[in-house]
């Protein structure tokens, strides 16, 4: 079927109930279900059907991932009255739609849309509707895109973008689905939490980023600044002050202004440090050196006990909290064996650290992290991919966090951490 093309779903279609087939790819597409009024406007939230709201109060829309794809179901004889409409959305966070690897509709198996060939560089796009018209459900095939994404497509159906966490609902309304960017990434980060059974946990988490020569083109090319509006929704919905305080590191190292909702947006140029280059919100530390410009230089080689040594030296004399120190490198880490005994004598202490590696380096006593012998708990994890923009939010959270229970029962079985 062609954009403005509509048909009854009777012509297509007996069956009352409908699979609606979004093959996409990459996977973090997101793919939305919004439940419009006569007006065409969000009248009910509980009617926007996506990864965090799986499933209309009654059940006739629900939400499902499948292999490469993201499956809408519709029970059309249970749709409510104050639903007209079912619009079908597809949105990506960074990246114009028409660089979609694939991006397809199947229509119960009976109607294919590929919007592909008529976008541009919309950032989201309503697919489809499904609408009443003289009492009888009617399929039409829209591709209308929005440049602005997500927020401008929800500000047209007449819904409000929260930009940051809302006070409480009353008990006697249903919670509103948020969407906004950042809420949306920390509703993933709450799905794998609760994969985890640790849904209810709370800890302090604190990003170490690589700044080494080798790490240039993944500054250049926007890598790094997409992996940190990934990673802020980690703190966001683990720790309650909404605060990341962020450090780069290379020969030397340098915490920077914390990360939070506010501020995410443009991070990196404004706050690397480097030689010619004034930055903002530098905190003095001894791993850092101040030239004869006043300007903070850290450096271009690997020395990762630099900063290893100044965050556990900048740790509290005791901490209850858990902290989640996430570690962002391309490689190095030598001395091994030295690094390996800061590691080593750390297990003690409520922190547990969690490597990333990115590209294709030889990562060294990283990948033997697991069986560092000696300590009280295992206290480390790591995991690489070579491309992070290739993988999903949710397999990143789920591979960020995955290691992170153990080490809460292992703590607190040891009286590193308070006993719940």
């Amino acid at each position: 079927m062609s954009p403005g093309e509509k048909r009854a779903v009777a012509d297509l279609t007996s069956s009352r109930q409908i699979d609606v087939t979004v093959r996409h790819a990459p996977d973090d597409i997101d793919i939305v279900a919004f439940g419009l009024n006569t007006e065409r406007k969000i009248a009910d939230d509980r009617y926007t059907i996506l990864f965090s709201n799986e499933r209309s109060p009654e059940g006739a829309i629900s939400y499902r991932r499948a292999a490469g794809a993201t499956v809408i179901s519709v029970d059309l004889d249970r749709v409510p009255a104050s639903v007209d409409r079912i619009s079908l959305v597809a949105s990506h966070d960074t990246m114009a739609l028409k660089q979609a690897r694939e991006l397809s509709v199947d229509f119960a198996g009976v109607a294919t849309i590929t919007p592909l060939a008529t976008l541009s560089d919309e950032k989201a796009v309503m697919l489809l509707d499904l609408y009443r018209h003289n009492g009888a459900w009617r399929l039409g095939v829209v591709v209308q895109g929005f440049t602005g994404g997500l927020a401008n497509l929800i500000r047209h159906l007449g819904g409000e973008v929260a930009e940051a966490p809302a006070a409480a609902p009353s008990a006697a309304a249903p919670p509103p689905v948020s969407l906004s960017k950042v809420d949306l990434r920390k509703q993933k980060v709450g799905v794998s939490l609760k994969k985890l059974g640790i849904e209810h946990e709370k800890a302090e988490v604190l990003f170490v980023i690589d700044a080494t020569g080798s790490m240039s083109r993944l500054y250049s090319s926007g890598t790094v600044q997409e992996t940190v509006e990934r990673i802020v929704p980690v703190s966001l919905r683990l720790d309650d002050d909404g605060i990341m305080p962020t450090w780069f590191y290379a020969s030397g190292c340098a915490r920077t202004e914390d990360l939070t909702a506010k501020n995410y947006e443009g991070y990196i140029p404004r706050t690397l440090p480097g030689p010619m280059k004034a930055v903002s919100g530098v905190q003095k530390h001894s791993c850092a050196s101040i030239d004869r410009r006043g300007e903070v230089t850290i450096g271009g080689v690997n020395n990762e006990i630099v900063i290893l040594n100044a965050l556990l030296d900048d740790e509290p004399a005791k901490r209850t909290t858990p902290l989640l120190v996430i570690f962002l490198t391309d490689g190095g880490f030598a001395p091994s064996k030295d690094i390996a005994r800061i590691i080593t004598n750390a297990a003690h202490r409520p922190i547990f650290w969690q490597f990333v590696g990115i590209g294709n380096n030889n990562f060294g006593m990283l990948r033997n992290l697991d069986t560092l012998p000696g300590r009280v708990v295992d206290n480390a994890g790591f995991f690489a991919v070579t491309d992070l923009a290739k993988i999903s939010d949710e397999e990143l959270y789920d591979r960020l966090l995955s290691e992170f229970p153990a080490w809460l029962k292992a703590a607190r079985a040891k009286g590193i951490l308070p006993a719940r």
